[in-house]
């Protein structure tokens, strides 16, 4: 082979090499990823660009007209943020300018006002807000309501649900109906309950769920069950799309159980509030099964929750007691019992070896009550422990729960739990005091001379209760508690089932009675056998004071424990005690009353 021909032999090879090389490369995407995001923005900024060159343009047309300035303003605010998905970055600046082109050159015009206002958020907007409506006398109507509406939802997120219930009434007069259920609920806390009625019927049936979803729980205020009901069929899905606690409760409270367990059924029952629906709907339902699958003492996390579901189920439905989850409360309700009854032995236990050993030196007290010892003291104080709480939760098991769990249910629920509870409490007490007589009971000639002693010491107990409130007020301690607050709701529980009357009879004169029965009278006279007076007098003020539960007023009640001892101590008698204890209680309901 001569050398040409092997020159032509290589290059064929190395053009066949090249070949298979070039074959095995994948080929070259003709359009890559950031070809198609380079291609969408170069569309979007051209899209951009052109409508802000129209709205220059018609701004160019009519340099007067602020609607079509503020139109532009919106425009580029809509790409100005960097967070949104729209960003565009020549917006960002040409927004601050063009905001404050607007306010240079329209400074007090309605639409300009409006469009700077929602730049504005929480208190900024609602204060700006506020000022803005006290000018805005001579807008026309479509812009007066849109600042009504806007202020609202600023107040609302300011944490003021008063003032945006008010706006939001003010701007549905001017027939903006868009923060419709702040309106009634703004109507239904004024106890307008028939104006909010009449408002929610005459609008027009929301379209959205959310909307939907609002109304009716603004429904839910209104004392009427059934107008939350209708509010939730106006809806056009009939309910679908509602939220499903908020659609359970409006049947629920309407008494269709049926559809409240229809509307949960495919509820996850994880969460305490659909699993307190479904409970409540079952039982409702009289469908004690699912009801008891809703009790669960393993969760520890919402123990009172389900010690409530417990007691409703054990009274009205026995025989659910032998299931293994209501077992299980029957044991711990059985254990919180006898640990309590027993916890006055703490105290009890020490006074008697105390005694003895006294007995023992030759010191023999004399007793207040012969016929009383620590054992009806130990009775009288388990019984004003165990029995209120007991009943109560038998009767009304939501208020005992709210009280637990520092929270207040309904006002009337809260009264008929203290009156069951001290009812019962004060039968129990009764035959403790076998062989206590009249004089020792309500007192006699004697003890109605010192009429001016029991004066005097109410009024000291009001001193102290005025400079408790000083020196809360100087601390910045908030005076209210959980016990402020259900006695609160007890006064008005009392003036709505039977008027003022029943309020001031069942707390101001049974429950004052009761408690001085069993703390001056069984607990007092029984510690004052085997303990000095001033050492019982000072223990049973004590436990006086912590049953309360009411710390910030702790001095006051463990005052009024050692006024009323010692009225006993000095009359040999219970009347004088009753007397300033009924005397403070009148008068506190007095005031709660008078107040309402």
């Amino acid at each position: 082979m001569d050398a040409r021909a092997m020159v032509r032999s290589l290059c064929v090879i190395a053009a066949l090499v090249v070949g298979a090389a070039q074959a095995n490369e994948p080929a070259r995407t003709a359009f890559t990823f950031g070809d198609g995001i380079a291609q969408v923005t170069e569309a979007k900024t051209r899209g951009y660009l052109d409508a802000l060159a129209k709205y220059d343009a018609a701004l160019s047309s009519a340099p007067d007209d602020v609607g079509t300035a503020v139109a532009r303003c919106r425009f580029i605010g809509n790409y100005a943020d960097e967070e949104s998905g729209d960003w565009m970055p020549e917006a960002t600046e040409a927004f601050e300018s063009c905001s404050r082109q607007l306010h240079e050159r329209w400074p007090d015009a309605p639409q300009a006002l409006l469009f700077e206002f929602d730049t504005l958020w929480g208190e900024e907007a609602a204060a700006r807000g506020d000022a803005l409506i006290k000018t805005a006398g001579q807008w026309q109507a479509s812009w007066r309501s849109e600042l009504l509406t806007k202020t609202s939802y600023a107040h609302q997120q300011a944490g003021n649900n008063a003032r945006a219930g008010e706006l939001a009434l003010m701007a549905l007069r001017l027939g903006d109906a868009s923060r419709l259920a702040a309106a009634v609920e703004y109507l239904s806390g004024l106890g307008k309950f028939d104006e909010a009625a009449e408002v929610l019927a005459k609008a027009e049936p929301a379209e959205l769920p959310w909307e939907a979803n609002e109304r009716v729980e603004a429904a839910l205020t209104l004392p009427d069950p059934k107008i939350a009901l209708a509010e939730l069929r106006r809806f056009p899905q009939a309910g679908e799309g509602v939220n499903v606690e908020t659609a359970a409760r409006a049947y629920i409270r309407a008494g269709d159980f049926a559809s409240a367990q229809r509307v949960l059924k495919g509820a996850p029952g994880k969460s305490e509030a659909i699993k307190a629906l479904k409970f409540d709907a079952a039982i409702g339902s009289r469908d004690f099964t699912t009801a008891v699958a809703q009790v669960d003492f393993t969760n520890t996390r919402n123990f009172t929750a389900n010690l409530g579901r417990f007691a409703k189920l054990a009274v009205r439905a026995p025989l659910t007691l032998f299931t293994p989850s209501m077992m299980a409360g029957l044991l711990i309700c059985a254990a919180w019992v006898m640990a309590v009854a027993l916890a006055p032995g703490v105290v009890l236990v020490p006074a008697h070896y105390r005694g003895l050993a006294r007995r023992l030196d030759g010191k023999v007290n004399a007793p207040l009550f012969p016929a009383v010892g620590l054992w009806r003291a130990w009775y009288a104080a388990a019984v004003a422990i165990v029995v209120p709480t007991v009943v109560a939760l038998l009767v009304e098991p939501d208020a005992i729960v709210g009280m637990i769990e520092g929270k207040v249910t309904a006002a009337p629920q809260m009264f008929r739990a203290f009156l069951f509870g001290e009812m019962a409490a004060l039968l129990l007490l009764l035959p403790a005091l076998f062989g206590t007589n009249r004089r020792q009971l309500i007192g006699d000639r004697a003890a109605l001379r010192i009429w001016w002693i029991v004066l005097l010491m109410w009024g000291a107990l009001l001193c102290i209760g005025v400079v408790l409130t000083w020196l809360q007020t100087w601390l910045g301690a908030g005076g209210e508690t959980a016990q402020t607050r259900m006695v609160a709701a007890m006064v008005e529980g009392g003036a709505e089932m039977g008027g003022p009357m029943l309020s001031l009879l069942i707390l101001a004169f049974v429950g004052p009675v009761f408690e001085e029965l069993a703390f001056r009278g069984l607990l007092l006279g029984g510690l004052s056998r085997h303990i000095t007076f001033g050492w019982a007098n000072v223990v049973q003020a004590a436990l006086f004071a912590a049953i309360h539960d009411d710390p910030p007023r702790l001095p006051y009640y463990f005052a009024m424990g050692l006024f009323g001892g010692w009225l006993v101590r000095r009359t040999g008698s219970l009347g004088p005690a009753i007397a300033l204890h009924v005397l403070n209680n009148a008068f506190a309901v007095g005031l709660l009353l008078w107040a309402r």
